[in-house]
């Protein structure tokens, strides 16, 4: 006769299916981590490579090419401000720098108007007197406004009616012929001057010829430092002042343009510092005269940089492998600016990459 089953025997049954369960799971778990650690990870499909590209289209835009440059000036030396009269300082004038047509300082009680002149004034001045300094006096005097004859070398009645004026500006009775008497004027190189040295004091006694102070030199040239040439006139911006940088060059020697740069206030202010070094160059900035249409080409379709000795000389080829010179203009985030030589035809796709194997530039 068989035993019935026991329920101890069914509870144990129970338990080991369980162990056998768990046993199972960790198992697979360590199976998992084993796989996770020994196997080589796989890149998700989103990140396999992508395919070559081996073109990408042209774009045009107006370029100005606008860069900021470092300008070093060539000076000449300082230059001693002379009196031409002697006596005791009655007024100090100088407060913000010495302009010409004004007055610098008094001595005596009377004005020393400063005068800037292209010929330095060396003698006293009358009707009909001739030559160069009275040619320089016209043009100042005309240039002030005071309606002299600016391209006379004749010291006229209009002249003489100009001083006149010049001098009861200045707060001193002139002359009754309207004479310059060169007691009464301070010569100096720039229409414009922030003195050194300055001796101009009220209460000190000075005397004809004695220094009365220290300008700095004038510029004769400005260089742009490290500067390339262009095959394009270019403009020279500096405090303000523009001319224009002629093609091929990279220094400026024009006489107008220096001389306005040496009378601009920022440059005498800067200039007036002790132990200036005008090695450092002056902050400027420099674009293209004329704004020209270039094509915007991929960095990286741009091959044969050099070509024929020339650094921006090169080539671009369109879709169909063909080889077009191009001249580059400039370049911006990884984007070249070129424009076609000659009568070529501008691509609309340039070729990239693998596209340009075996396509030479000639």
């Amino acid at each position: 006769m068989a035993k019935p089953r026991t329920k101890g025997n069914s509870g144990a049954r129970r338990v080991s299916v369980t162990w056998l369960l768990l046993a199972m799971i960790v198992a697979v778990a360590l199976t998992a981590g084993a796989c996770a650690l020994w196997l080589p990870d796989r890149a998700p499909a989103v990140l396999s490579a992508p395919g070559e590209v081996t073109s990408a289209p042209v774009s045009t835009q107006n370029y100005e090419g606008r860069q900021s440059v470092s300008v070093v000036p060539t000076v000449s030396t300082k230059r001693q401000l002379l009196l031409n009269t002697s006596g005791t300082v009655t007024a100090d004038l100088s407060s913000g720098g010495l302009e010409s047509g004004k007055g610098a300082l008094a001595v005596n009680g009377r004005v020393i108007v400063a005068l800037s002149t292209a010929t330095p004034l060396y003698r006293d001045l009358a009707v009909n007197a001739k030559g160069d300094d009275v040619k320089s006096l016209n043009a100042e005097l005309a240039r002030l406004g005071y309606g002299a004859p600016a391209d006379s070398s004749t010291y006229t009645r209009a002249t003489a009616n100009a001083v006149k004026a010049l001098q009861k500006s200045a707060g001193n009775t002139p002359a009754d012929d309207g004479s310059l008497m060169l007691a009464d004027v301070l010569w100096m190189p720039q229409q414009h001057v922030v003195p050194a040295a300055w001796q101009g004091v009220a209460g000190i006694p000075v005397s004809a010829g004695s220094p009365i102070g220290e300008i700095p030199g004038g510029v004769t040239r400005l260089t742009i430092k490290a500067g390339q040439p262009s095959d394009r006139d270019r403009t020279l911006e500096l405090f303000g002042e523009t001319t224009t940088l002629p093609a091929g060059q990279v220094s400026v020697d024009d006489a107008e343009y220096c001389k306005r740069i040496t009378d601009n206030e920022m440059f005498q202010q800067y200039a007036s510092q002790s132990q200036v070094d005008f090695s450092q160059g002056l902050d400027a900035t420099l674009s293209l005269s004329e704004p020209v249409e270039v094509l915007r080409v991929p960095a990286a379709g741009v091959f044969g940089v050099g070509r024929g000795g020339d650094q921006t000389k090169a080539c671009v080829a369109g879709v169909d492998r063909k080889a077009v010179p191009v001249s580059i203009v400039g370049s911006e985030l990884g984007v070249s600016l070129v424009q076609v030589d000659g009568d070529g035809s501008a691509p609309t796709q340039v070729a990239l990459g693998s596209a340009l194997d075996g396509v030479t530039c000639q």
